[in-house]
């Protein structure tokens, strides 16, 4: 029998879930058109989990939703190990885990280790060592209540990035390793948006030409070295404005917000809040370059999200992003104000028609490399060689 019974074990799924939603429903809704049965488990509500259902494309009967018991920074459900203890050992082939440290990972570690069903876990970046360190006291509890069983009992771990394949063995994982990248819909190839209306919402000149962040207001972003780098070419930066749009994490926006103040730099550089759907489309739009400085990534979905949109992006060797520079279509930095400071001060040169070529490039790198239909292909490929129906994949590293 070909079809495969797939469960995407996930956090969160909705518009907070940084990525991991808009990974684990695409993949999901591209395995489902290649004839899979596949379902997703979240800690999520109702609200979010209709939102990522519409958003994504993915049918919001094959989602289910548990709930959080207890302090939510604790990620703890009851109801998702019971649901996974009661479950029938045949009602899941494989079980594909998105994201670690919450409650999710206790379900998965129930159909591992007592269901003897074979797991996949894509940590999507959580194990770096800059990563580990953030809420440091809650990652040790979770790892000895379940995430160090969990991890070293995976069949196989799923890395999206070549710096994610050395975060596993620097833990001290020695299980198969796939590397695959993350993907996107081929719809948002042809996804438009309005400019104008976003610059009339943010007040932003119509002389100024906009470089564009979305992400995690996070220390991890990088955001510190992006302000200095701006500060320190601010004189090549005058016909633009960079535009930070995000949510807030650790309370980093107001130290972000105090740099920019202390640098005088507030003509230059504008934080807008969080943006979604519609109002992300116009973000992009109105966008000539898009940057993410990184001190730590897995594959940031928001660098596929940019070139989709047909702009060129800047980012740090934080994550693997050499596709950049091959394809024409950005800047792969190291991770330093130096270094982004010198692709900023190159990058903001061009002239508008130049940059716009760069972004027909970045077009044409995800049709040829990142649709989510070409990679569902691949986890459908290492699926297969888990449960020993073919041989094992060029992608899937042992040693």
């Amino acid at each position: 029998m070909n079809q495969l019974k797939i469960l995407h074990n996930a956090s969160i799924i909705g518009k907070s879930s940084f990525g991991i939603g808009q990974i684990s429903v695409s993949l999901a809704h591209a395995q489902q058109a290649l004839n899979h049965n596949v379902a997703i488990w979240c800690l999520d509500s109702d609200e979010n989990i209709k939102w990522a259902s519409e958003t994504h494309g993915f049918p919001p009967e094959y989602i289910s939703g548990f709930k959080l018991a207890g302090p939510k920074k604790l990620w703890f459900s009851p109801g998702i190990k019971k649901k996974a203890r009661e479950s029938e050992r045949d009602m899941f082939g494989i079980i594909h885990q998105h994201g670690i440290w919450t409650g999710a990972s206790s379900a998965t570690l129930i159909f591992s280790k007592e269901k003897n069903i074979p797991t996949v876990i894509a940590p999507h970046g959580s194990l770096n060592k800059w990563v580990i360190g953030l809420s440091g006291w809650k990652k040790k509890i979770a790892l000895a209540a379940y995430e160090q069983a969990n991890l070293k009992l995976a069949s196989c771990l799923h890395a999206t990035s070549q710096n994610e394949i050395s975060d596993f063995r620097d833990f001290g994982l020695k299980n198969p390793i796939a590397y695959i990248e993350n993907g996107i819909q081929q719809k948002y190839l042809s996804v438009g948006g309005n400019a104008e209306r976003f610059r009339e919402l943010y007040g932003i000149q119509k002389d100024k030409r906009i470089l564009f962040f979305l992400s995690r207001i996070s220390p991890k972003k990088g955001l510190i070295m992006l302000v200095n780098a701006i500060n320190s070419i601010r004189d090549n930066f005058a016909d633009w404005q960079l535009i930070i749009a995000g949510v807030d994490e650790f309370d980093h926006k107001k130290e972000v917000e105090s740099l920019i103040r202390q640098l005088n730099l507030e003509d230059r550089i504008k934080t807008v809040g969080s943006l979604f759907d519609q109002s992300k489309n116009d973000a992009f739009a109105a966008s000539e370059l898009f940057i993410l400085p990184s001190h730590s990534e897995g594959s940031p979905m928001v660098v596929l999200d940019s070139l989709a949109a047909g702009v060129p992006v800047i980012t740090t060797k934080a994550s693997s992003w050499s596709d950049l520079t091959k394809y024409n279509c950005g800047w792969w930095t190291d991770i330093n104000t130096t270094s982004i400071a010198d692709a900023l001060k190159t990058a903001v040169a061009l002239a508008p028609d130049e940059l716009g070529l760069m972004g027909e490039n970045g077009k044409k790198l995800i049709e040829e490399k990142y649709t989510w239909s070409q990679l569902a292909r691949k986890t459908i490929d290492l699926y297969k060689w888990i449960l020993k129906r073919n041989d094992k994949p060029d992608f899937v590293i042992l040693d």
